[in-house]
C-alpha cells in the first residue's frame, strides 16, 4: 500500500509535514542557508519542532526520495489579545537555489496559509531580510504588506 501523497500535478515533488526522521536532510538544508545547528542540537530541536502543538512544518520532497527535500516552511501560531483571536507566523522558508522558481515556494507558502485558515488566524506575519532579497517580491506578490515594526533580538546568554 502507498502511503505517500500523489505528486502535484505536473511537478516533480511532494509537499508532505516535517517528519523526526527528516532530521539529516532538514539540517543539511538549513546549513545550505547559513543556518548552521551544531549536530548535538539537532535531535532535541526536530522533537521539539515536530512535536510542539502550535508548531506547523511541510517540507516539499522529490516525489521519487521521500528523504530529498528540496524546501521547507514552519509556522507557529498563537493566541493574541491585541487581535482577539490567533496570529500565525512563518519561522522559516527555505528552497535551495537548485530548486527556486518551479512553484515549491508557492505550494508550501499554499499549504501553511491553508493551515492558518483551519486554526482561524487573524493574520500571518514574516520577517523579511532587506530590500533586494527575491522573497519581499515573493510574499507581496502573495497578499503580505510590509507593517511598521522592525525586530529586536536578545540573545540567549552564553552557555
Amino acid at each position: 500500500m502507498n502511503t505517500q501523497p500523489p505528486p502535484l500535478r505536473g511537478k516533480d515533488y511532494r509537499i508532505r509535514p516535517l517528519k523526526r526522521g527528516d532530521r539529516d536532510a532538514a539540517f543539511k538544508l538549513l546549513a545550505s542557508d547559513g543556518w548552521v545547528v551544531p549536530a548535538g542540537d539537532q535531535e532535541l530541536a526536530i522533537s521539539w519542532v515536530v512535536q510542539h502543538p502550535e508548531m506547523e512544518s511541510f517540507v516539499a520532497h522529490d516525489a521519487a526520495a521521500f528523504s530529498k527535500l528540496f524546501g521547507m516552511i514552519t509556522m507557529s501560531h498563537r493566541p493574541q489579545l491585541r487581535l482577539g483571536g490567533r496570529v500565525a507566523c512563518i519561522d522559516l522558508f527555505l528552497v535551495s537555489p537548485e530548486h527556486r522558481h518551479k512553484g515549491i515556494g508557492l505550494d508550501l507558502l499554499n499549504q501553511a496559509l491553508r493551515r492558518s485558515e483551519a486554526l482561524a488566524c487573524k493574520r500571518v506575519e514574516i520577517y523579511l531580510p532587506p530590500a533586494g532579497d527575491d522573497r519581499l517580491a515573493f510574499f507581496a506578490e502573495n497578499g503580505f504588506v510590509k507593517g511598521n515594526n522592525d525586530l529586536h533580538v536578545r540573545p540567549a546568554p552564553p552557555r
